[in-house]
């Protein structure tokens, strides 16, 4: 069992690195992100899902621009 509990610890270089229930994972953070101004930053998996959830929101919100077809061979209308 580990002697820390889960969380973001300072590993040097200023870079934070997430330590879960079983020791360390592959999850860094810059110093200067600014998610991690506001302590504890959120955990990897919450920083997952709202990129997750901002990715949709942007691919649902994106003008449609013509057909896939001539964007694939690079034709485009020509603009009057």
């Amino acid at each position: 069992m580990n002697d820390k509990p889960a969380g973001w610890y300072y590993v040097g270089d200023g870079t934070l690195r997430y330590r879960d229930d079983y020791g360390w994972t592959e999850y860094y953070m810059d110093t200067k992100d600014p998610r991690a101004q506001d302590w504890p930053p959120p955990q990897p998996k919450t920083m997952l899902q709202q990129l997750r959830e901002d990715e949709a929101a942007r691919t649902t919100a994106a003008p449609h621009r013509g057909s896939r077809v001539s964007t694939l061979f690079g034709r485009r209308r020509a603009r009057h």
